[in-house]
């Protein structure tokens, strides 16, 4: 059988939010841990606009993939915010030590699983 390019990108979803789980540790970097949540919610994103056959570009923007939800008229009010994880996704590749937000990881893990999950039940 072959998958779908959205079936790809939430199985790859799943295991970079697998992978965040373990960095709760004080000691483990909000930049490591914020940078693998943010990839959770692009590849989710990305795969909800494959699902409405939108095109989209190769971008890690988070603002951009939410504003091409929105113009597809899905109600974007909740994952506006994500946006805030555009912040590891710049500082991390440009930065070497970013100045932490200080996020309650798991609660933002259990949003991201939360769309993930529902992404997972779209047809």
């Amino acid at each position: 059988m072959i998958e779908s390019k959205a079936t790809i990108l939430l199985r790859i979803a799943r295991r970079d939010l697998v992978a965040a789980s373990f960095l709760h540790e004080p000691h483990v970097s909000e930049a490591s841990w914020g940078l693998l949540i943010h990839q959770v919610l692009e590849k989710s994103l990305k795969a909800w606009l494959v699902t409405l056959g939108v095109p989209f570009p190769s971008t890690d923007d988070l603002r951009i993939l939410i504003d091409l939800l929105y113009q597809n008229d899905v109600d974007v009010r909740e994952l506006n915010q994500f946006i805030v994880f555009n912040q590891f996704a710049a500082q991390c590749h440009h930065a070497s030590d970013p100045d932490p937000l200080h996020l309650n990881r798991r609660f933002w893990e259990m949003r991201a699983e939360e769309l993930v999950n529902h992404l997972s039940t779209v047809p």
